[in-house]
């Protein structure tokens, strides 16, 4: 039994007003359309129009993360004004939000009694988390409980999920405990530590730099009670968030003065620029590129020209003559370039060189040139100017905590990352780099570490035997900086660079208990795009080691991240054992020598631990991120991966996973099935449990409620069955990546539809069975529509609809795809596509981003909501033709709101198709509209909502003034939605903070809603009311009434909760004089649902115009309002005609029937006229004029024209004229001539009535007389022959003509041709005409005749040349085969090796032996030419073993006796030359013990071979 308590008004009234002085929105003055205009251009210019559709494997190559969502996004949240999203604002409203709940605490808001309640409003309404408890998302931070001795409590958290607890990692069957306490759920972890002076200290980080936003932290976070409770202690949010756009570093100009400020990009050698100026006199050197000796700059700064010779030659001269800087600009355009030293050693350049523009360079001479001018250089930013910076350090991407002699010292690699998107935005920009706090956080010191001038990006922190700090780097915004190692002095506060990674990103590293330092590196040599190295921390050398090689053949030898080094990057050493070393890419591998390869063995020293789909190896989800090892048992590993943890108290020599309640997976969609679908019905699915990686048969049994689906990133289309409220295993029933989920809302129909990418499978698990079977919709390879594509289903008549836009060819494509006949689940279908029906109308030309089906058993009618802000209404989207293709009969119209901004993300219905709710992504615009005139009017709801995205709605069906949405921070409710500015608030009790992708309302009488979170799972809770309360409504909001009628309103009213109360009804509002009745009467008892009827009389004298009413019930205890509108309308007539015009010959007559219309009780007498006619025309009318009008009707018109009236087109008005008003519509009476020509013969028996032809000739007699007729001669009398040209250019072409008829005689003109032809017309004599030597090309012959002008016989001709031969041949990759494909003629002539072959195919194989093969193609003519290629067909050679520290057999195919070998290095010089024989066994040994450690290529020519092999030395 619930509590039930009284409202305190007092709390209440705290609780609006705080939150109206918080979320206030502000909006510029800018037009809609011209926002509108805004938007779309940032649509269309977004970034990510090509890399959405790119391949994971192309995405891996770029760097970019797996899949696109986050692209899509993007795009969707992009604030309309800016150009991009804008989630600092979220850090601003969640410190907000803590606040205010720090002022009002829950505890006075406890005893608030509740009329009803939504979901996640108090405890007793919170939200339940359901799982999925084996699945988990993408993990990197891990941590062992420093004060548990027993190993069993550890911390983690998901990268999009915030921060968990398990009590006992040992056992599977123990629960994660999700940490809420002042810390939000949606935080990205990346690291998390303790303090070791004070175990009870715990830091975590947050954010991945590395991944361009896709996972944006709020800074560093502090624990000093064991990660019980947390405050932020360094980052994050900023006070004032305002972005700004970066001017970067700037070069002043001192003298003269009022000159503007020059932009400059740094060297990467010479000495760095400080923040201390340079400030000198700046002069051109001479000469002017530098590339010589330059004449002395003592004491000044030089500025020199790019040119031939490199940049460190130009600084080093600059500084030999003195300068104590060098500016050089650019003598190629504005563009800035990073200057590297080339050949000159680095070390010898100690003045700091930076590069300006072309136009700046420019610039500056000219000052130069006109007196002394003097510069100030210095260094103001890291940033890159034009980039818009967002403040704040939001990226933590390590942290770690030195014991200084007692003192703990905290040091964090705080990171910068950018979006990547068209206006170029950078998170903390300015202020990333190493960062130290001797005092628990309370104050910060950056240390500067750069190098070649810029700011370093730390990404991995350890701390070594001797107490030093060291840190590996990761490429900065400019893509510099990256594999670089720097140790600290013992003061922590002064570093070293150590090493350096040859073309080196992002880098990790690994100290370990020996002293030794390993290294893992992610690189941009696509030849070797990771490498491992390993050396002692005191030697200034690094060497190779071994990579794993996976034993998953889809994965590359040189490469186990499988493309993804810059993503899929984790070392961790076993702190006992220094040889264990662990290592992460897509699977697990693990070292016990230290990563040692034997000298005389080929066994790789990384063993595999893991593999991502349990063959090759036990399983772990793919995609390492991070490991944990316990200090006291090493045994003890955790893995954090995609997938969650995984954990190992072996070793590494067994693992399994640890996800029970790890509820951090990232959701798509959420369905759930109707309740009553399974009352009494059982079936089953199959699908994969997660935590095994093994596929298992999910039970569906009778009485079965909760049963739901949801797409999920990385970890495909979830299936849960869960009626005890709680938390559940889910299975995998489609695999890769989920997406849209529908299920069934058809009871009698049970199924529901699951989605991989795009459109690419489109899957019905049919229920209706005791076993579920897999029905294939949709089965392609494009990429239509999006990545997690937008899907709608009308289970009424089984039609799935689908976004099936596309952006490929020159225009955009937007249609929508209805998969339709395919619910009756034939099993010979099992396997096919269903018939698809496209759908498209010139109302949509933006992407879809929201489908809804207003659910009607009538016909299907579909809304469409746009990226653009469109919404669109299709009905009769379930018409369609018959045949193999169907084409749609749907009928679009919009809906598009005038206040209507960004990009539409979810469309709902109330409790009729009138109520409509849309909601909307994008930043920075009002979020929430509602209608309940199915769009005619729309009114804003956003009230006092926050400025976050809003991605979902849903209202209570039990009180229609309480409505939730999903945002970007969690659920919002307000129980006031008639308001005009509702009040929102958090419905966070349970969950809180986290992106809510989708809700879902069960179908039945419980109420149900679940909620779908992009990183904490699923959620669920319902809709409820306690006290008994009384709602009303309406099926229309007006009501149309004329002067001196009556109408009448139905008002129904629902009750809930055992409403039981006298009940008034009164209406505000009404015109004066205006008779109100009401049946069964203004006052009575109502304890059941019920309506009432309101009568309006209204006054005649009453002005016509709409009145705003609003329709009351009173209560004992209540009021409820209801707007409305009555229209009084005026009494008028309108007329009109169905034609336009009425065309009639001289001397006829016709009829015009005109029809009038009576509106709001018009009666008057009125009389009809017409003015304009010509004279003497007679006119009646029928009825005769005047007469009663008080009913729709017509008045025909009768016209009789004179014989003698002139022959045009007369304008006419009719009018009709009553007695308070005159009505008019225009008419044209158009009078036609009975002889047209004039030439006495009348229209209707002359053979040319429009042209002169009195003898009324006809050649042909074909009633056409022969002036007009544009063929008088008949058919086949002209006969036209065309010969081409015999060879290309032979200008031997001809064409003759031949006329079957000698009279009359003809003219012929031949137009067109190539450029520079020209034909004077000739007169043909006799019966025959030629024309010879003609060019190749296209022409009309043309045939006139005097006396007939409308005659003109033409005839398109071409004249074509041969082609010149065209061949392109192909090799195969085995080297066998040549592939030939032909043009130009029609049979072609193939000579290989003195072997004859003839074709007529375009396309031709042939077979090539082993060394040269000759190979000519000839065509039909020998003036088409012929194409001859030579070709060499090697054999293969072998290296083995490889690598090699000493000998290495070379093995080469084919029957050579004698060869020629060659070595060259790595950088192409040529090593050695030798001529050898082949032995028997086709074998020879390479000696390399002589080479030092590197790669090598070994070249091998004989008369069958030429080949190069890479030889790597160990």
């Amino acid at each position: 039994m619930r509590n039930i308590f009284k409202y305190s008004p007092s709390v209440a009234i705290i609780l609006v007003v705080i939150i109206g002085m918080f979320f206030n929105k502000t909006y510029t003055d800018t037009t809609i359309l011209e926002k509108r205009s805004l938007h779309s251009d940032y649509l269309k210019n977004s970034p990510f129009s090509e890399s959405k559709k790119l391949t994971k494997s192309k995405r891996r190559s770029l760097e970019l993360p797996p899949n696109s969502y986050y692209e899509r996004m993007w795009e969707l949240s992009l604030n309309p004004a800016t150009g991009r999203p804008e989630p600092e604002k979220l850090f601003k409203v969640q410190k907000e939000l803590r606040d205010k709940r720090t002022a009002i605490k829950r505890e006075e808001l406890t005893g608030i009694a509740r009329k009803s309640a939504v979901p996640g409003e108090n405890e007793e309404m919170k939200w339940i988390q359901r799982g999925p408890i084996n699945v988990g998302g993408r993990t990197k931070a891990m941590m062992f409980d420093p004060n548990d001795q027993t190993n069993e409590t550890v911390f983690t958290g998901g990268v999009s999920g915030g921060l968990f607890k398990n009590n006992k990692i040992s056992d599977p069957n123990s629960a994660w405990e999700l940490i809420t306490k002042n810390i939000p759920q949606n935080l990205a972890l990346s690291s998390i530590t303790y303090d070791p002076n004070n175990k009870d200290i715990f830091y975590a980080g947050t954010g991945e730099s590395y991944t361009a936003g896709d996972a944006l932290g709020n800074g560093l976070w502090k624990s000093e009670d064991r990660g019980n409770t947390w405050f932020k202690v360094f980052g994050g949010d900023t006070e004032n968030p305002t972005t700004y756009i970066s001017e970067g570093n700037t070069i002043e100009i001192k003298k003269p003065t009022g000159q503007n400020n020059i932009s400059f990009s740094t060297a990467s050698f010479g000495k760095s620029l400080t923040s201390d100026p340079i400030e000198a006199e700046v002069i051109i050197t001479d000469p002017e590129d530098g590339c010589g000796s330059i004449s002395s700059v003592d004491g000044k700064i030089a500025l020199v020209q790019r040119g031939s010779c490199q940049f460190g030659v130009k600084a080093l001269n600059a500084q030999n003559a003195g300068a104590i800087a060098v500016i050089v600009f650019n003598n190629d355009g504005d563009d800035l370039v990073n200057m590297s030293v080339g050949d000159t050693d680095p070390n010898s350049i100690n003045i700091p060189a930076v590069f300006i523009s072309q136009s700046d360079g420019i610039r500056l001479k000219t000052l130069i040139s006109q007196g002394e001018t003097i510069i100030s250089l210095k260094k103001s930013s890291n940033s890159i100017p034009g980039y818009r910076i967002v403040p704040g350090t939001f990226y933590i991407n390590d942290v770690v905590v030195r014991n200084n002699d007692g003192k703990s010292e905290i040091y964090i690699a705080a990171g910068t990352s950018s979006y990547r998107d068209a206006s170029q935005t950078l998170f903390n920009g300015e202020d990333y780099g190493l960062y130290k706090s001797s005092d628990g956080g309370v104050n910060w010191n950056k240390i500067n570490v750069e190098h070649e001038g810029l700011i370093v990006q730390p990404i991995d922190l350890e701390i070594s035997n001797d107490n030093l700090v060291w840190f590996s780097t990761t490429r900065d915004n400019r893509g510099r900086g990256g594999g670089l190692i720097f140790r600290s002095d013992s003061s922590g506060s002064n570093f070293d660079l150590r090493f350096q990674i040859e073309n080196g990103n992002r880098t990790e590293i690994e100290l370990t208990s020996n002293n030794e330092i390993f290294v893992l590196a992610a690189t941009s040599d696509a030849s070797n795009p990771v490498t491992i190295k390993k050396g002692s921390l005191s030697s200034n050398t690094l060497q190779d080691i071994t990579l794993p090689d996976d034993d998953d053949p889809g994965i590359s030898s040189n490469d186990f991240t499988r493309g993804q080094s810059f993503y899929d990057l984790m070392i961790e050493s076993n702190p006992n054992n220094p040889d264990h070393v662990y290592i992460g890419g897509i699977d697990l591998f693990k070292t016990t020598n230290g990563g040692a390869s034997s000298s005389n063995s080929d066994t790789n020293p990384w063993n595999q631990i893991s593999h991502w789909y349990n063959r090759y190896g036990p399983y772990a989800h793919a995609d390492q991120h991070g490991a944990a090892i316990s200090e006291s048992n090493s045994q003890l590993v955790l893995f954090g991966n995609d997938g969650g943890i995984s954990f190992s108290n072996t070793g590494g020599s067994s693992i399994s996973t640890r996800n029970l309640n790890f509820h951090t997976a990232q959701y798509y969609t959420i369905s759930v099935a109707p309740k009553g679908m399974f009352l009494d019905h059982s079936s089953s699915v199959v699908g994969n449990d997660r935590s095994i990686y093994n596929n298992a048969s999910r039970a569906i049994t009778q009485g079965d409620n909760d049963v739901f689906v949801g797409g999920l990133q990385d970890n495909g289309n979830m299936f849960q069955v869960d009626d005890a409220n709680s938390g559940s295993k889910a299975y995998d029933v489609s695999g890769g990546d989920g997406a849209a989920t529908m299920f069934s809302q058809k009871l009698s129909n049970k199924y529901f539809v699951q989605n991989y990418v795009y459109n690419r499978s489109i899957e019905v698990w049919n229920l209706n069975d005791s076993s579920g079977q897999l029905f294939t919709i949709n089965s392609e390879s494009s990429s239509t529509g999006d990545f997690i594509n937008i899907q709608a289903l009308d289970s009424d008549f089984g039609i799935i609809y689908a976004n099936y836009s596309s952006s490929g060819g020159i225009f955009p494509v937007t249609e929508i795809a209805a998969f339709v006949e395919w619910d009756n689940f034939d099993p010979d279908d099992s396997a096919f596509n269903a018939k698809k029906v496209l759908l498209f109308d010139e109302l949509f030309y933006s992407n879809v981003s929201a489908l809804s089906v207003y659910p009607n058993s009538s016909t299907s009618t579909l809304y469409v909501g746009t990226e653009g802000g469109q919404l669109l209404k299709v009905e009769n989207a379930n018409k369609y033709t018959e045949g193999d293709n169907p084409e749609s009969e749907a009928e679009w119209s919009s809906l598009t709101g005038s206040n209507f901004l960004g990009s539409i993300s979810d469309i709902e219905f109330g409790s009729s198709e009138s109520e409509i709710f849309v909601t909307f992504h994008n930043y920075g615009i009002n979020n929430v509209f509602y209608t309940i005139d199915g769009g005619e009017t729309w009114k804003e709801k956003d009230g006092n909502l926050p400025d976050i995205p809003v991605r979902c709605i849903l209202q209570n069906p039990l009180n229609p003034e309480e409505v939730i949405i999903g945002t970007e921070l969690g659920v919002w409710y307000t129980k006031e939605f008639s308001s005009q500015n509702p009040s929102w608030a958090q419905a966070n009790t349970g969950m809180n903070d986290v992106r809510i992708t989708d809700l879902d309302l069960r179908k039945g009488d419980d109420y149900k809603v679940f909620a779908a979170t992009y990183g904490l799972g699923v959620y669920s809770s319902y809709f409820a009311s306690d006290e008994p309360f009384i709602s009303i409504s309406s099926e229309n909001n007006s009501l149309s009434v004329n002067k001196g009628e009556e109408g009448k309103i139905v008002v129904n009213y629902k009750v809930y909760a055992g409403f039981d109360e006298e009940t008034t009804f009164s209406v505000d509002g009404l015109p004066a004089d205006t008779d109100v009745t009401y049946d069964p009467s203004d006052s009575f008892r109502i304890n059941s649902d019920g309506s009432l009827e309101i009568t309006l009389k209204v006054d005649y004298n009453t002005e016509a115009k709409t009145y705003p009413l609003t329709i009351k019930a009173t209560t004992e205890s209540q009021t409820k309002t209801l707007s409305y509108d009555l229209i009084v309308n005026e009494p008028t007539i309108e007329i009109s005609t169905e034609n336009s015009s009425l065309g009639l010959n001289q001397g006829e007559e016709g009829k015009i029937q005109v029809d009038y219309k009576v509106f709001a009780g018009f009666d008057e007498e009125t009389t009809f006229s017409i003015s304009g006619l010509p004279t003497d025309t007679d006119v009646t009318y029928d009825p005769s004029n005047p007469f009663r009008i008080n009913s729709d009707g017509s008045v025909e018109i009768t016209l009789k024209i004179d014989e003698n009236a002139e022959a045009k087109t007369y304008p006419l008005t009719i009018t009709a004229t009553a007695e308070t008003q005159t009505k008019s519509t225009s008419f044209d009476l158009i009078i036609k001539s009975i002889d047209n020509d004039n030439d006495g013969e009348n229209n209707d028996s002359d053979n040319c009535p429009d042209t002169s032809n009195a003898d009324q000739k006809d050649s042909d007699n074909d009633d056409i007389g022969d002036v007009c007729d544009t063929t008088p001669f008949g058919q086949n009398v002209f006969s036209l022959l065309v010969k081409d040209e015999t060879c290309r250019s032979a200008n031997d072409g001809s064409m003759s003509l031949s006329i079957s008829i000698s009279d009359p005689k003809f003219t012929v003109a031949v137009t067109g041709g190539p450029s520079g032809f020209t034909h004077t017309p000739e007169a043909i004599e006799g019966t025959s005409w030629s024309l010879d030597n003609m060019q190749a090309g296209s022409y009309t012959v043309c045939l006139t005749t005097e006396g007939l002008g409308n005659f003109k016989q033409c005839f398109n001709v071409s004249i074509t040349e041969p082609q010149d031969l065209t061949v392109r041949a192909t090799v195969d990759d085995d080297d066998d085969y040549v592939n030939l494909a032909f043009g130009g003629s029609d049979r072609y002539y193939i000579k290989l090796n003195n072997e004859l072959i003839s074709t007529d195919q375009s396309d031709y194989r042939l077979k090539l032996k082993k060394g040269l093969n000759f190979i000519k193609v000839t065509g039909d003519k020998d003036c088409q030419g012929s194409y001859e290629k030579t070709i060499f067909n090697s054999e293969d050679i072998v290296l083995s073993p490889n690598p090699t520290n000493s000998i290495s057999t070379l093995y080469v195919g084919g029957d050579d006796n004698d060869i020629s070998l060659s070595m060259f290095d790595n950088a192409g010089r040529l090593l050695w030359v030798q001529d050898r024989k082949v032995n028997n066994s086709r074998s020879m040994d390479i000696v390399v013990n002589n080479l030092k450690a590197g790669t090598y290529y070994l070249k091998v020519e004989s008369k069958t071979v030429r080949k190069t092999a890479k030889l790597i030395k160990k």
